[in-house]
């Protein structure tokens, strides 16, 4: 096989796996060394590049778009021929959650697997939160400490809700910006 071919996936394999586990903020670099072979770190070194990752899964607070609740959404009149089930598998129903910068790592799982075409579309307290995403992880961020109810839609290209998971209550626990007298 080409070997710059390898490397091209790797890369992306790579790039992928570093996206979706880590924070926008984080830089990647590659070198090549004396045999031509790449390697990868997170330190910049002396001869290094850095690869641009873009996190496009994580969504903050102040991203509110005004939109219909999943509970207003009109009923589907026409069955589709698959039937998608859709389930939060973290976090957890009625959990608490220890998060000061008001972070919440939400797992989706989609039965059977969701086409390329398909959105989740994250609903936080009953509002939509963010564009929909093809990621089945999501992450928000400046989230206001507090109760708040998770929720998650499935669509296909044309918006049609092909499924909606069940609400998840957890319970944001922040320090307090109020300082003690």
């Amino acid at each position: 096989m080409n070997f710059s071919l390898v490397s091209s996936v790797s890369v992306i394999c790579l790039c992928v796996v570093f996206s979706s586990l880590t924070v926008a903020k984080t830089k990647i670099y590659y070198w090549l060394d004396e045999n031509g072979q790449r390697h990868y770190s997170d330190t910049a070194e002396l001869g290094t590049t850095e690869i641009n990752v873009v996190n496009q899964n994580v969504i903050t607070s102040d991203n509110i778009r005004s939109a219909t609740t999943p509970e207003k959404t009109a009923a589907v009149k026409e069955e589709p021929k698959i039937i998608y089930q859709a389930n939060i598998i973290s976090p957890e129903n009625d959990s608490p959650l220890r998060s000061n910068d008001g972070s919440i790592n939400i797992q989706v799982k989609i039965t059977p697997e969701s086409k390329a075409t398909q959105k989740l579309q994250l609903f936080l307290d009953g509002k939509a939160l963010g564009n929909p995403q093809m990621s089945s992880t999501i992450r928000v961020e400046n989230i206001d400490r507090g109760t708040h109810q998770i929720q998650v839609q499935l669509s296909d290209e044309s918006g049609k809700v092909l499924a909606r998971t069940q609400v998840v209550t957890v319970h944001l626990q922040r320090v307090s910006s109020i300082s003690a007298p």
